[in-house]
């Protein structure tokens, strides 16, 4: 019998004031988390290619986001947090399997 890893799903960590790109066309997101630890200056971008997925404004609560998007990309992927601000970008990503 074998057992099928249900734990398969790889993430990028994005820190305050701090940008990055990964994956490409093709790639899986799962999930979006974001932490925003103050409301001054604490905005997160997710981009597909120039596509925004998920923008959180400098005006959301203090608090814990999860965005669950299931979607595929038709590009690479950008991820962007000012200061205030930190995501975890959940999904199956070519760069890191």
């Amino acid at each position: 019998m074998s057992i099928a890893n249900v734990n398969r799903y790889n993430y990028v960590a994005v820190g305050a004031t701090s940008s990055t790109s990964f994956g490409a066309a093709g790639a899986f997101i799962h999930r979006v988390v974001v932490n925003v630890a103050s409301n001054s200056e604490a905005t997160a971008t997710l981009k597909d290619g120039s596509t925004t997925l998920v923008a959180i404004p400098a005006t959301q609560p203090i608090g814990s986001y999860s965005v669950e998007l299931n979607v595929a990309t038709s590009g690479a992927i950008t991820a962007e947090c000012s200061q205030n601000a930190s995501m975890t970008v959940v999904g199956l990503f070519s760069d890191y399997a």
